[in-house]
């Protein structure tokens, strides 16, 4: 029986599916399947790049996690050298944006969204924005994201302060209910002038807002920083570390640091300063706020202590 005008053969029919299933297997469709699910997840990274970017804000920059091996330690550097912790994580497709923002800070968040969004919009992930598509640059801009929650920053004539905090999981000397905080603090001298720290007053909050502890003006522990009282050159920086054990898993600290203008000294008065900079903490403190030179008081901004905020293990 011959089948009406327009309708197929069942044999026809058959090879018809036969076709369309070799198509389906084949190398070159399979390939192209691929293609298309790539182009799509490198469009997603790239979409939820930007979003990060949104969260983090126009001056974001980034912060390195705070680390316990700088408890009770400190170290002069240059204000334009990358700390070594932020270039442990740093992606390498940041890297780039850094350099050229190293001498504008403000500049990196901009930067960053316009290289996302120059990338082309099909092709495969490595193909959408190349190094900045990737799964590695979204989990560092999240993690920077939850860190933003535990950084503080302040600057007051000239000097600025930043600072991080970390928790210490497992620190051998915390107690049941107790949580182990670490904290870095970086002295950045902006100005023209030479500028030392004298000494530090801290107020530790639980979470519920209680004192948990002090560090008072008037007290020997005031003096100095992690037995330091740094002269900090313009440009120059010194950062340090300390740490605090509280009862709850939040917490904060404010407070403030004492700084005076470096007096210019010649002769024996200059040998009775190089020589007071190496006597003992407390009696240092008090010849150098003896000297009559400017001092003025540098408010450290509230940072926060956070048990979901870990600190870096560095290498």
């Amino acid at each position: 029986e011959q089948p009406a005008a327009g309708q197929l053969r069942p044999a026809d029919g058959l090879r018809l599916r036969t076709a369309r299933l070799v198509r389906r297997a084949s190398p070159l469709g399979s390939a192209r399947l691929g293609q298309k699910m790539a182009s799509v997840s490198g469009r997603s990274l790239q979409r939820a790049l930007l979003r990060e970017c949104r969260r983090l804000g126009s001056e974001w920059f980034p912060s390195p996690h705070a680390s316990d091996r700088l408890w009770g330690q400190g170290s002069y550097a240059s204000s334009g050298e990358l700390n070594p912790r932020l270039l442990q994580v740093l992606p390498r497709s940041i890297c780039e944006g850094l350099t050229a923002a190293r001498r504008n800070p403000q500049q990196l968040a901009p930067w960053l969204r316009a290289s996302l969004r120059k990338a082309p919009n099909g092709g495969s992930a490595e193909e959408v924005g190349g190094d900045w598509v990737s799964e590695e640059t979204l989990l560092f801009l999240r993690e920077q994201g939850k860190l933003t929650t535990c950084t503080s920053k302040s600057e007051e004539v000239g000097l600025r302060v930043t600072a991080v905090s970390g928790h210490v999981a497992g620190h051998p000397a915390v107690g049941k209910g107790q949580y182990v905080f670490a904290y870095n603090m970086c002295f950045t001298n902006t100005s023209s002038r030479r500028l030392r720290v004298l000494s530090r007053q801290y107020d530790f909050r639980e979470g519920s807002g209680a004192l948990a502890s002090q560090i008072k003006s008037e007290t020997p522990e005031a003096a100095g920083v992690v037995g330091f009282t740094p002269l900090l050159e313009p440009g120059e920086s010194f950062e340090f570390g300390s740490g605090v054990v509280l009862n709850s898993p939040r917490g904060a600290v404010t407070g403030r640091f004492l700084v005076m203008v470096e007096p210019p000294l010649q002769g024996e008065d200059l040998a009775l300063h190089r020589q007071m900079e190496d006597a003992e903490l407390v009696l240092r403190l008090a010849y150098f706020k003896g000297l009559g030179t400017e001092q003025f008081y540098l408010p450290l901004g509230q940072l926060r202590f956070d048990a979901d905020v870990p600190i870096i293990r560095q290498l």
